[in-house]
């Protein structure tokens, strides 16, 4: 159904009325998007040098490593921060509850906590090979051969942590 309005416009209804609409020269809209743009272009050259501000190879590196937080993000690590909490202080002795709380720290940007939590629960667990592999994982490359190998003394029979010791040394001998 066409509106009564638009009818009156002309016979059938289904011309719209020069008048309403207004007249665009493409020619001009073309000239002033490229004004614009090289407006732009301008002002990310530096007026001194001439030389551009914006690296390109490393322009997309820079936005990918830029992290944005939302506020539902931050609510959920609280969240799961206070669950975990709640996990190792009710049973200790219970690894994936420390490793855990681990990568969400690590995933959260907050690597020493990451570590600490994982130390902790290296104390706790032991006898556990996982506990001492993420420990590893996270540990700093000058400490991580001083991790494992307290992994080593721990569980000497791991074979998995043999293999990892045996990763982290450069020397052939070593190995």
């Amino acid at each position: 159904a066409l509106d009564p309005k638009s009818r009156a416009a002309s016979a059938n209804g289904t011309e719209t009325p020069w008048s309403q609409t207004p007249v665009t020269d493409l020619t001009a809209v073309g000239e002033g998007r490229g004004t614009v743009l090289s407006l732009k272009l301008d002002r990310l050259s530096d007026s001194v040098s001439g030389m551009t501000n914006v690296d390109p190879k490393g322009y997309l590196t820079v936005l990918n490593s830029m992290k944005i937080t939302s506020d539902a993000e931050i609510s959920d690590f609280k969240k799961a921060r206070l669950l975990l909490k709640s996990v190792t202080q009710t049973n200790p002795k219970h690894p994936p509850g420390w490793i855990a709380a681990a990568r969400l720290e690590e995933l959260a940007g907050k690597l020493p906590v990451a570590r600490q939590l994982i130390q902790k629960g290296c104390e706790e667990c032991p006898k556990n090979e996982d506990v001492w592999l993420e420990a590893c994982r996270l540990a700093n490359p000058d400490e991580a051969k001083a991790v494992i190998a307290r992994g080593v003394k721990s569980i000497p029979t791991s074979v998995k942590l043999w293999m990892q010791a045996s990763k982290l040394e450069n020397d052939d001998m070593n190995r």
